[in-house]
């Protein structure tokens, strides 16, 4: 029997062309199968522990070509395994995944294990030679902390998560990546040579794949002939885009993922281009799968988070690294970030095919870039406008109603609000709710009072600022709606601002006895508030009990900076921290948030008089347009857009 329509050869089932591939392909498995069983029945491969005691770097770098060999064999063998399960054995349609016998069914889940322990210690020797590199070469000790910290708290990928990919996304999936069958693997469904290697023809083949998915850093003209294919009826002749731009870019980020992560950073010497890398033998599919993990998911973020270059440090011949062909710099860029840059390097969904498309949550992730308050609010504007998903802290709904939109409004207009909290309550928790405790006097009950008011928590521009007095003038106006705590990190010890100056805590409570009643006849509150949390304690914390509750302090603000993903952790420049609280308890912030947008808007002369939505929607969409119009001033007129209005 043969899949072709030529006889079979005498005393077997295909034909003689068929027949010698199928001989071949057995051999060169069955051999690679030998060196992997060898392994175990000889050389062991070295535990972790074993790893970190290794001392010298020749050594250990042989020891990883060694492991990677190994590596070569077991995907050998799969390869082999799954071209004889498909093409010889005649089940299912050409090409497909027919079921697999018991035999090659067993023998891919050992290999499938051996593979992963094999990556896993592959990745701890290349780590432990990392480290020999950098103590043996000083001043590239800045490398080891961005690699090896998880600043951001991402879970890591794991090794079963990269093989797993390897053996489905790559060889298999065409949505995936540019080609389908390369025109070597086409040709395994037609006539071929009789000495044709077929894993060979294999391996080749998804080498043509992985260059497909390294396209983005190798072909410059990616970007250009994306955005035909997004605008094919764009033709303004006043401008064009250099793609280069953004080709540099995307170069930018892979070569900061290969510099700093172990597992690559050997595979980049003494190449001189990211073709160069995927073409040479030890530049396996696995790295593949693994460069597009962190090409694609969070890991980028925090990536270009660690991007420090500039034009301004062209001449710094000692802060900067080449790799793969180009310059990555290890001091800091200390200049403002244009708009332009802004928009390209973040949030450009288009020409990066939305693989930086970043998502909610990270804006701490970005302040690390910032340089001055300017950079941070022209960072979040663009945000505002569309370019990053709303933080889940003002997304929040609350009778269908959320502060994302006051949140926007207040970082156009320089107010830059990082949290906001409340603990709305429903109608039967507000006020005076009966307790299980025992009252001293007869016939009564000990009723409980809970106070918890909402508030945003942010910062200013700490230098004198016209918009910052107008917009503190219009919160000290309104003690009815505000109470506001600021706190300058120029200031000595703990200084504080507040007003009004008997501002209602942030929580409190209260016990009484009053006779039972139901809840709509409930008792009037009375006696001693006691305060759990003042206004002040939301920036510096307490350790204040609440009667009848566990003591769990409470952490401020400002005590709490090293946190994973607070927003300032990173910051460069002094800034000017603001506590806003609302007056009313038990309400959701929306309702405060809604407010202090208001007085921001009046602050800048959009806003007149009370609050109304009709005022309010007028107001924001005049800010809007102004603020979306200096942000995409660069654009080409082509470029423009309109966001559809509130007051609409």
């Amino acid at each position: 029997m043969t899949r072709c329509n030529q006889p079979a050869e005498e005393g077997f089932e295909r034909c003689e062309v068929h027949q010698a591939q199928y001989c071949t392909l057995c051999a060169k498995y069955k051999e690679a199968s030998e060196i992997v069983d060898n392994i175990k029945s000889g050389r062991e491969l070295p535990t972790k522990e074993q790893i970190q005691r290794y001392t010298d770097l020749h050594l250990t770098l042989e020891e990883a070509r060694w492991v990677r060999e190994y590596l070569k064999s077991i995907r050998v063998e799969r390869i082999g395994r799954t071209i004889h399960q498909n093409r010889f054995f005649l089940k299912g349609e050409p090409f497909m995944f027919p079921c697999l016998d018991d035999g090659h069914k067993i023998r891919f889940k050992v290999l499938a294990g051996k593979m992963v322990e094999a990556v896993d210690t592959l990745n701890d020797i290349q780590a432990r030679a990392l480290d020999l590199y950098i103590a043996d070469n000083p001043g590239t000790e800045w490398m080891k902390p961005v690699q090896s910290s998880n600043i951001f708290d991402d879970k890591p990928i794991s090794t079963e998560e990269i093989v797993e990919a390897a053996q489905r996304t790559l060889p298999n999936d065409s949505n995936n990546f540019a080609g389908t069958l390369s025109a070597s693997e086409k040709s395994m469904r037609s006539s071929a040579l009789a000495d044709e290697d077929l894993i060979d023809v294999k391996l080749q083949s998804q080498k043509a794949q992985m260059l497909d998915v390294f396209e983005i850093v190798t072909d410059p003209d990616l970007f250009a002939r994306l955005r035909r294919e997004a605008n094919p009826d764009d033709s303004d002749p006043t401008f064009e885009p250099d793609p280069s731009v953004l080709f540099n870019i995307s170069q930018q980020y892979a070569r900061r993922i290969m510099y700093h992560d172990s597992d690559f950073f050997f595979k980049t010497l003494n190449k001189v281009s990211f073709r160069d890398l995927v073409l040479d033998d030890d530049f396996s599919i696995e790295d593949t799968c693994k460069f597009m993990f962190l090409f694609e998911k969070n890991k980028l973020v925090a990536c270009l988070c660690k991007l420090q270059n500039a034009p301004s440090h062209a001449c710094c011949s000692d802060s900067r690294h080449k790799v793969l062909g180009g310059w990555i710099y290890s001091c800091a860029h200390t200049r403002p970030i244009s708009k332009e840059a802004w928009w390209a390097s973040i949030f450009n969904p288009l020409y990066l095919l939305e693989l930086l498309k970043p998502p909610a949550d990270v804006e701490n992730r970005f302040v690390r870039l910032c340089n001055n308050f300017d950079d941070m609010v022209n960072f979040l504007s663009f945000g505002a406008i569309g370019m990053l998903p709303p933080s889940t802290f003002c997304s929040e709904q609350y009778d269908e109603v959320d502060a994302i939109a006051p949140r926007k409004h207040l970082s156009l207009s320089g107010v830059v609000i990082t949290d906001m909290v409340s603990g709305p309550k429903p109608p039967h928790m507000i006020g005076p709710i009966p307790t299980t405790r025992r009252a001293r006097k007869p016939g009564c009950i000990v009723w409980c009072e809970m106070e918890d008011r909402g508030y945003m928590f942010g910062a200013l521009r700490n230098e004198p600022d016209s918009f910052n007095d107008a917009f503190l003038r219009e919160l000290r106006a309104r003690p009815d709606l505000f109470q506001v705590v600021t706190r300058s990190e120029t200031d000595p010890g703990r200084d504080v601002e507040i007003f009004p100056t008997d501002a209602l805590p942030a929580s409190r409570c209260r016990h009484f006895e009053a006779p039972p009643a139901l809840t709509a006849n409930r008792p009037t509150g009375s006696g001693e508030w006691h305060v759990t949390r003042s206004a002040v304690d939301v920036l510096y914390g307490t350790h204040c009990e609440m009667p009848g509750v566990p003591n769990y302090p409470f952490l401020g603000y400002l005590q709490n900076r090293n946190k994973i993903g607070w927003f300032f952790r990173f910051i460069k420049f002094p800034v000017k921290y603001i506590v806003i609280l609302d007056t009313v308890p038990n309400r959701h912030h929306s309702i405060l948030a809604m407010n202090v947008a208001w007085a921001a808007l009046r602050a800048q002369g959009y806003g007149k008089g009370e609050f109304e939505l009709w005022k309010y929607a007028k107001a924001s969409d005049k800010l809007f347009q102004k603020r979306a119009k200096e942000l995409l001033s660069w654009t080409p007129e082509n470029w423009r857009w309109q966001a559809t209005k509130l007051v609409d």
